[in-house]
């Protein structure tokens, strides 16, 4: 099932992350995942929400999402990642939801 991969976040240093996402995008390829697209124009609806940027992937499934993640290959660009921007990421697979999403 489609598994959909959600990273919000707070740029720190926008070279740095260019950097980081020239490298991290063919990493992210190898494990079948694909941009959907990213906006520094996010609009919290409901609640708080510290990070500005929000960007998009789909990935096969879950378990492919997960091993590119762990894979050497993109650990390879986690320091540059962590100085780049924070970070919150998740995965999820649509139409999991333990009750009914409205």
């Amino acid at each position: 099932m489609t598994a959909y991969f959600v990273a919000f976040g707070t740029v720190k240093n926008a070279e740095l992350l260019a950097h980081y996402i020239e490298a991290s995008s063919p990493i992210v390829e190898a494990f079948g995942g694909r941009f959907m697209g990213a906006s520094d124009d996010t609009h919290v609806l409901l609640g708080e929400h510290p990070h500005g940027r929000t960007a998009l992937f789909e990935f096969p499934d879950i378990a492919a999402c997960k091993a590119w993640y762990s894979s050497e290959a993109y650990r390879g660009v986690w320091a540059v990642r962590q100085q780049a921007a924070d970070f919150v990421f998740l995965v999820f697979e649509p139409g999991r939801a333990s009750t009914p999403v409205p």
